[in-house]
């Protein structure tokens, strides 16, 4: 969650940026009065220059109007806000630059005005909408003050394009929305997790005795195949909640594109016809390679789905360098060399407001049962979880455009080669476990499995009470089987202190998710082996022979 949350940190550090610039606004406005007056030795000449560089190098627009409403004069920063040229709207009534129903209303307000001296937002400044020459409606800063020049009495608007610091904002409770539902769906997939583990102890417990009733082997089998269905749904949704265990190693994306192309094939049928661009001198990542082959075939699958009558998708990569520029103008991004896949489709696209939530678990388009809703909240979690962002551009009948960021490697390292499996031997020797785990039915099945299996359980449900078997037993252990997240503790913490004194002690730890408090550096760093729920019995029973030997 770290990345996600610097992301956060600076959505909020723009918008207070914006904060301070609507008071350099007002200052401005002052500074313009001021500049009004002839310094001491000054001819009018020189003064109304001066005013006029003034007015044409500030970066907000300002505009003055007569008692009327005629628009006389319009700086170029206005030029650029409102997209008409000075020549064109100068005589024109101000109310061309506003939307309806504001347009036709302010006439009537500001004759009120003239005659009660009731104000609305001449003296105060306030938000409200402007009109672009094309027609776009966009929010803007106004703040209006009022002059006389001789016998006439004059208006001077001066406005900023809010524009960018609103979609900042939006930015910022999307980030904060996406964060907590991440929260919300770690939590779920972690105790649908242990659940999952329990059903799946049972079914294989009642396998290795379907000898006796081989009328019951085909419904149970059925029945294993289902639980592994939900953990797979659940495993989906610790990757869009950043929770599920990453093994990271250098990677190139070129070569996982390549590697699934045949894949690509088969899954997205032939109708679709995939195109390839890859840059040759692509730089490499450091990346779990299963995480970055689910981002690709899950980008591949929804633009398979945006084109029903089929056509081109291409997948793009290239090197890109970041810099602060591109930042300010996209809050996810940071300076920095990145590795970019584009994977771009022809298909229907989106409207702006399904672009704004396609990234939320369990949102889909498709039909009720066509879809889970998290492909693409698998793939936004995956990508943060890797210090990356992604970007969509689309609209309606043009098709989409997912572009993902992935940092380069700062330099090539040669990767450790892995050791050879280790052969499963699953009969223990009378090995003396701590198991450790806070779910009753689940510490029970666990204990009885290892039992039957030749090792000698003492089995504990928090923290406290295996630190109390440890000591009465004076360390007599020789596995130490702990579950990660605990009623009163952490596992981790615990497994460190009994490391402590006795460092030949095994350890094997099972989590249903990644807690980010955790120090999962320290825990590769100690090479503890981590069993991820919901495990099977085998996968149990190899897990602590490996750990054991």
């Amino acid at each position: 969650m770290q990345d996600h949350k610097k992301t956060k940190k600076q959505l909020v550090e723009e918008l207070d940026a914006r904060r301070r610039e609507v008071e350099a606004l007002r200052r401005e406005l002052a500074e313009l009065r001021a500049s009004s007056s002839e310094p001491e030795g000054e001819s009018p000449q020189e003064t109304a220059e001066r005013y006029q560089s003034v007015v044409d190098n500030v970066v907000h627009g300002i505009i003055t109007i007569d008692e009327r409403g005629v628009i006389e004069s319009f700086n170029p920063a206005a030029e650029r806000i409102f997209g008409y040229a000075a020549d064109e709207i100068i005589g024109q009534n101000v109310s061309t630059l506003m939307p309806e129903p504001f347009s036709s209303q302010h006439d009537g307000y500001l004759s009120h005005y003239l005659q009660t001296g009731q104000k609305k937002i001449i003296g105060i400044g306030r938000e409200v909408e402007g009109r672009r020459r094309n027609g776009a409606i966009f929010p803007i800063e106004l703040a209006v003050s009022e002059f006389r020049l001789g016998k006439r009495r004059m208006f001077t608007g001066i406005i900023r394009d809010r524009t960018s610091r609103k979609q900042l904002e939006a930015q910022l409770l999307q980030a904060q929305k996406m964060e907590s539902i991440g929260q919300l769906a770690g939590g779920i997939a972690h105790d649908f997790n242990n659940q999952l583990s329990i059903i799946l102890f049972d079914v294989d417990l009642l396998l290795a005795g379907s000898d006796r009733h081989p009328e019951l082997r085909d419904d149970l089998l059925k029945i294993r195949k289902v639980v592994l269905r939900g953990a797979n749904l659940a495993r989906q949704l610790l990757l869009f909640g950043r929770r599920q265990q990453m093994e990271p190693q250098p990677t190139g994306v070129n070569h996982h594109v390549q590697e699934l192309r045949k894949m690509l094939g088969r899954l997205l049928g032939e109708h679709i016809n995939v195109e390839m661009d890859l840059d040759d001198q692509l730089w490499r990542i450091d990346a779990d390679p299963g995480n970055i082959d689910q981002v690709i075939l899950n980008l591949a699958i929804n633009g398979r789905d945006a084109m029903p009558d089929g056509g081109p998708l291409r997948f793009v990569t290239t090197n890109v360098e970041i810099d602060e520029e591109y930042c300010r103008q996209h809050s996810q991004a940071r300076p920095g060399r990145f590795a970019r896949l584009r994977v771009i489709d022809a298909g229907i696209g989106m409207q702006e407001e399904v672009r704004m939530r396609i990234f939320e678990p369990f949102f889909t388009t498709k039909e009720e049962g066509k879809g889970t809703g998290l492909g693409l909240a698998v793939v936004y979690g995956i990508i943060q979880a890797h210090s990356g962002w992604i970007e969509v551009e689309s609209r309606p009948d043009e098709g989409s455009c997912f572009s993902v960021y992935l940092p380069a490697r700062e330099e090539e390292q040669t990767a450790a080669p892995t050791p050879p499996p280790t052969a499963s031997v699953r009969r223990g020797n009378g090995e003396r476990i701590l198991l450790l785990e806070d779910e009753p039915e689940l510490r029970e099945r666990t204990s009885r499995v290892l039992t039957e299996n030749g090792y000698e359980v003492c089995a504990c449900g928090t923290v406290a009470e295996a630190s109390s078997a440890f000591r009465q037993a004076e360390g007599a252990f020789d596995l130490v089987i702990s579950d990660v997240v605990l009623p009163d503790g952490r596992g981790p913490e615990l497994v460190f202190q009994l490391l402590g004194t006795r460092p030949q002690l095994a350890v094997l730890l099972t989590t249903g998710y990644v807690d980010e408090n955790l120090d999962w550096e320290r825990i590769r760093r100690e090479q503890l082996q981590v069993l991820t729920k919901p495990f099977t019995v085998i996968d149990l029973l190899d897990q602590v022979r490996t750990a054991l030997h």
